[in-house]
């Protein structure tokens, strides 16, 4: 992650032993980055992480993403609105 990228979409919930993070990043450029991470709890560390490129919002949409709840979430929330980013 670039000193110049802005977090413009966050979301966690947890499950069991696991915590699950979905982040939007928009860089420098205008393109974003997706990171999706899961957090074993009982150690307190990132168990799995990827990245997601696209260079347009709508991208975003069309990404092969894991089936997860904050997925989910992302994909029905008001980022997608408008006035947003």
């Amino acid at each position: 992650m670039s000193n110049t990228s802005i977090r413009v979409y966050y979301n966690e919930g947890i499950r069991s032993k696991n915590k699950f993070v979905f982040e939007v990043y928009q860089e420098e450029d205008g393109s974003y980055r997706a990171v999706v991470s899961r957090w074993n709890l009982n150690a307190n560390r990132v168990a799995e992480q990827n990245e997601f490129l696209s260079a347009t919002k709508e991208g975003l949409r069309e990404q092969a993403y894991p089936r997860i709840r904050q997925v989910s979430i992302f994909l029905d929330s008001d980022f997608w609105s408008e006035g947003n980013v």
